[in-house]
């Protein structure tokens, strides 16, 4: 068996470095020039145990830092997200990438220009003027919301349909900034949220809203008022790169895409399957998790039920976030979960396991009338 993996994040290097260590022939095509997501970079921990062959504790990281939420009424929590790891997103995709060709991928050079799949096989096209052309058994697609992945499946439009249009992130990855706190902030306007992560070197700075929902200047003026609030004086001059990027949430479209890709013998993963959660628009955990699924149904003999498994272990769940995202925003828990938390010791515990990603939407109704409900 023969494999392609297109794409060089936590998806495509998840992929490929389980299909190596399983003794797969297995070819990976990268980016030519990878670049910083609007993501603050945060990784659970109970997560990273899952890759098998990727040790990430040599890479510089920041691990369960102080954190501040805040509502749209200048209210504040101090909360505990304990089992977090923020690293910078270029050293962890490298790692990554290194640790799946020590297993046994081997690195295209070039990246991939054309995709045509057939009846029994895929063909991949790249290397710029001197094109190279290799066939394969199957190609697992993790390239992002945009890559070539998805137009080879079929599915050109945007991987990103929340409902009432796409969610967009807007941000900045500042360097030469000494930063060492999370800020999550809920303004109250439509489903926007901010954040400012700490990362070794500076800090991962966004805000997380839907297209239509709030204009692009209202968006970028709440994220420049919460920089101006927590930053030091100057901080527009920080080097680093400003970026606007869609977000690929888990939608209606999602399932029947990937189902779309699998007839041309490909497996979409991570963000080119649009997989992020609804509600936070966190990626990265899904991206591993999809990157392995698809390379576990293809040692399996059965790549066909990747779509079954996608669904299995997420479809409930984000149907859950999509409900929850609601909710959260259109309705009075955004504003008055800093006032309740903040004097509940039950309910702050249940929302720091929330935001670190420890509890399922599934069950968190009841845990949470349950702490409400505590002595």
């Amino acid at each position: 068996m023969r494999i392609a993996v297109l794409g060089g994040g936590p998806a495509g290097c998840a992929a490929a470095l389980c299909l190596a260590r399983a003794g797969v022939e297995v070819d990976l095509y990268m980016p030519e020039r990878p670049g910083e997501k609007p993501c603050g970079g945060a990784v659970p921990e109970h997560v990273l145990p899952r890759l098998a062959g990727f040790d990430p504790s040599t890479l510089p990281a920041v691990v369960s830092p102080r954190a501040v939420l805040e509502n749209g009424r200048g209210g504040k929590l101090a909360i505990d997200l304990a089992g977090v790891r923020i690293f910078r997103r270029g050293d962890l995709d490298a790692a990554l990438a290194a640790a799946a060709v020590a297993a046994g991928a081997r690195r295209q050079p070039g990246r991939a220009q054309r995709v045509a799949a057939g009846p029994k096989g895929v063909r991949i096209v790249s290397g710029g003027s001197s094109a190279t052309v290799r066939e394969y058994d199957w190609a697992i697609g993790a390239d992002g919301a945009g890559g070539l992945s998805r137009r080879a499946a079929g599915v050109a439009g945007a991987a990103g349909v929340a409902g009432s249009g796409e969610s967009v992130g807007l941000g900045a990855s500042l360097s030469g900034l000494a930063w060492d706190r999370m800020v999550l902030a809920f303004p109250g306007l439509a489903d926007a949220y901010l954040w400012i992560f700490p990362r070794p070197g500076g800090a991962s700075v966004g805000i997380a809203y839907t297209a239509g929902a709030l204009a692009e200047t209202a968006a970028r003026d709440l994220l420049d008022r919460l920089l101006d609030r927590h930053l030091p004086a100057g901080w527009r001059d920080l080097p680093g790169p400003r970026y606007r990027y869609p977000i690929p949430v888990f939608g209606p479209g999602t399932l029947p895409a990937v189902r779309r890709g699998l007839d041309r013998r490909l497996l979409l993963a991570g963000d080119a399957a649009a997989l992020a959660d609804p509600l936070t628009r966190e990626g990265i955990r899904y991206g591993f998790l999809s990157g392995t699924w698809a390379a576990e149904s293809l040692l399996a003999g059965d790549p066909t039920g990747y779509a079954a498994r996608l669904d299995q272990e997420l479809g409930a769940e984000m149907a859950r976030a999509h409900r929850a995202r609601d909710r959260f925003f259109r309705g009075p828990l955004g504003q008055w979960m800093v006032p309740v938390a903040r004097l509940h010791p039950g309910i702050r515990r249940v929302l720091g396991d929330l935001l670190a990603c420890r509890q399922p939407y599934g069950g968190l109704r009841r845990r949470l009338l349950g702490a409400a409900f505590q002595v």
